[in-house]
């Protein structure tokens, strides 16, 4: 508890004048009277409010949003009552503002104990409160309102399920060239309204992935031959319905491809499909099984894991990350590759499997030295993906310390993959510390769809930003994804934070980010991965 009475202050003037210098100084701030009324706010909270004066008395409470004024007055006072400091989210509003902030309303007590005033100190967040509605609408599609991919992952984590369907509506493209997009939208919304009210009652869950293809997951573990007789009365199903669209009776056929696995359902529901498009064989339902991916390539990891690290055939390919402001050097991000009979083997077939092993952080090690020799060799920086397996393992984080210590030349950038994932955030925290004194940065990686929680973003404050790829896939035609980014490059403006766009695989997409004053560019229009750098990249 803070304890103050005016003969204290009056006692020491110099005490009093950084009292108040504090207050006057703070970005934006108000102190209030035990009744509530404010008896001063800084001039950086007039601006926000758009307050020019205040009538001699003003209640606090009038500045609150009508909806939440009793619940957060009540909260306030009651931690007033109790001594304790009020942290928590707020709307301010005013003649024509609406403002969000995190307030913290602290009180300061007599020597009596009975309150004096109490100090309220915001964080506008706006902006942050704004993206977060963005991202929640990129969670349901805008023509048809079923849920995204974004709840797809969610869902298929949250449910466990092993089997996942994906499907294509046939020649649909006919029909939106014939009758137009109108009424291609318009055949999409009936489509998707009479297969959620079916596969409702088959206890099957449909998403809208992109155009004409859709994934369907159970809402509990069912069985693969369960699932699959479920898609077969569904597809018997729409064959014989009739979609009523404008004055036309519209009668669909779809390819159904089903994925069934522990892992990469969608990976193995993609490869079903294509079976399914490439032949029409009637009403059958094409599957794959995640075993029978293995079989096929006949590959067994583990054997390959090990002999790959005792012969040295994890190496690096770097793919370049373009500044777009010639005052800003480029650099590279640093991508392992298992080099087997002359064929380099991309990640997404082995690493997986090698995060169930002890073998994993040797090659997360393996992959830090290498990009240590090339960036000391080139002058260049070169970033280094870290998952969260890498920062709670104390061997990798020591070798790490180890590195930055010993190679002071060295330019690494740390990029954190999946940061949502951890509870234990404060591992994160201290690994971002210790990197930065040690003389390397920090990037964030996938930004954007499905990350919701912004604290996590300003508290680690990282040196660079990666915006999701679906993001900026999407930027051209989709106004929501515009939106979010839009969004993050306000916050990251304000946060001095530099945004790096991924997948940037055209000119036309090139030129969007650069006219939208995005710093850094990293896609195949920019560069493919290689096993090279370029000495001359900037």
């Amino acid at each position: 508890m803070l304890t103050l009475t005016e003969q204290a202050l009056m006692r020491n003037p110099f005490l009093l004048k950084q009292y108040i210098n504090t207050l006057e100084s703070a970005a934006i701030c108000a102190r209030l009277s035990p009744d509530g009324n404010i008896r001063w706010m800084s001039e950086s909270l007039h601006k926000l409010l758009g307050v020019h004066y205040l009538k001699r008395t003003t209640a606090f409470s009038e500045f609150l949003h009508i909806d939440s004024r009793n619940d957060v007055t009540g909260e306030i006072n009651q931690a007033a009552a109790n001594g304790e400091v009020w942290d928590g989210r707020l709307c301010l509003t005013s003649t024509n503002r609406r403002r969000w902030c995190r307030c913290i309303a602290i009180p300061l007590y007599e020597t009596n104990g009975l309150l004096a005033e109490q100090i309220l100190l915001f964080q506008d967040i706006s902006r942050e409160i704004h993206l977060d509605e963005l991202l929640q609408e990129a969670r349901f599609d805008q023509v048809t309102a079923l849920p995204t991919r974004i709840d797809l992952l969610n869902d298929l984590k949250r449910v466990g399920a092993q089997c996942l369907a994906v499907l294509d509506i046939r020649k649909f493209r006919s029909y939106a060239d014939f009758y137009g997009l109108e009424f291609g939208d318009a055949l999409l919304r009936e489509f998707s309204d009479w297969a959620s009210a079916f596969l409702r009652t088959k206890h099957i869950n449909i998403y809208r992935l992109h155009g004409d293809k859709f994934a369907l997951i159970p809402d509990f573990r069912m069985i693969p031959s369960l699932f699959e007789r479920q898609l077969l009365s569904f597809y018997k199903a729409l064959s014989l319905h009739k979609l009523k669209v404008e004055s036309s009776d519209v009668t669909l056929d779809v390819a159904i491809g089903m994925g069934v696995g522990r892992k990469k359902q969608l990976q193995l529901a993609e490869s079903a499909l294509s079976k399914a498009k490439a032949i029409y064989s009637g009403y059958k339902v094409e599957a794959v099984y995640e075993r029978e991916l293995l079989d096929e390539n006949k590959v067994n990891w583990l054997p390959k894991i090990q002999s790959a690290l005792v012969d040295h055939r994890f190496v690096n390919y770097y793919q370049p990350i373009q500044s777009t402001n010639k005052n800003q050097p480029s650099y590279y991000e640093a991508l392992v590759r298992l080099r087997d009979n002359n064929k380099d083997l991309v990640p997404g077939l082995f690493l997986d499997e090698a995060k169930t092993t002890r073998y994993y952080c040797e090659i997360t090690r393996s992959v830090i030295e290498q990009a240590v020799l090339t960036s000391e060799q080139y002058q260049v920086a070169i970033s280094v993906n870290v998952s969260i397996e890498d920062i709670l393992n104390e061997e990798t984080v020591s070798f790490i310390h180890y590195v930055l210590s010993e190679h002071k030349k060295a330019q690494l950038i740390f990029e954190i993959t999946e940061t949502e994932s951890t509870e234990d955030f404060s591992k994160v925290q201290a690994f971002a510390r210790d990197v930065r004194r040690l003389g390397g940065q920090i990037a964030i990686d996938d930004f954007g769809v499905g990350y919701s929680n912004f604290s996590r973003l300003i508290s680690l404050r990282p040196d660079y930003l990666k915006i999701d790829g679906s993001i900026v896939q999407n930027v051209l035609h989709d106004p929501t994804s515009a939106s979010i980014l839009n969004g993050l490059i306000s916050i990251c403006k304000e946060l001095h934070i530099p945004i790096v766009a991924e997948f940037v695989e055209n000119k036309e997409v090139n030129s969007y980010l650069c006219d939208q004053q995005i710093e850094y560019l990293q896609g195949y229009y920019i560069g493919r991965p290689s096993p090279q750098v370029e000495p001359t990249l900037n």
